[in-house]
């Protein structure tokens, strides 16, 4: 194998992104530029990312108590917490009305739950 300044002649190596065929500038090369370096990382960051946001949501859906996941709407006399349909890590209170509150993350959720609470109580 012979060598062109830094660069080894060696065969044709395929894109990990793009598919293309290149000669690569060292032997470990996956991809043929930059560009494709970039988009393979940030689409695998926002897999990973979604990934975790759902796990991290999930699992303080299950720690916290008082909350209640439910995806239909559902009219009760108690307040509750319920996680917001469009973004995760939000939640929203359950009014006795029916109606819902404003979006917040869950320290606010919670406290305005023990308000509400606190205000009931005679």
């Amino acid at each position: 194998m012979g060598t062109i300044g830094n660069r080894a002649l060696e065969r044709n190596s395929f894109c990990a992104s793009c598919g293309a065929s290149f000669t690569p500038w060292r032997s470990s090369a996956r991809f043929c530029s930059t560009r494709c370096r970039t988009a393979a990382h940030r689409s695998s960051t926002a897999a990973c990312n979604a990934t975790t946001a759902r796990r991290k949501a999930r699992s303080a859906i299950k720690s916290a108590p008082g909350i209640v996941a439910t995806p239909r709407l559902s009219v009760t006399r108690n307040p509750r917490i319920v996680v917001d349909e469009r973004w995760s890590g939000m939640y929203r209170l359950r009014l006795p009305d029916g109606s819902l509150s404003d979006m917040v993350n869950l320290a606010r959720a919670r406290d305005a739950l023990a308000s509400l609470e606190d205000a009931r109580q005679p």
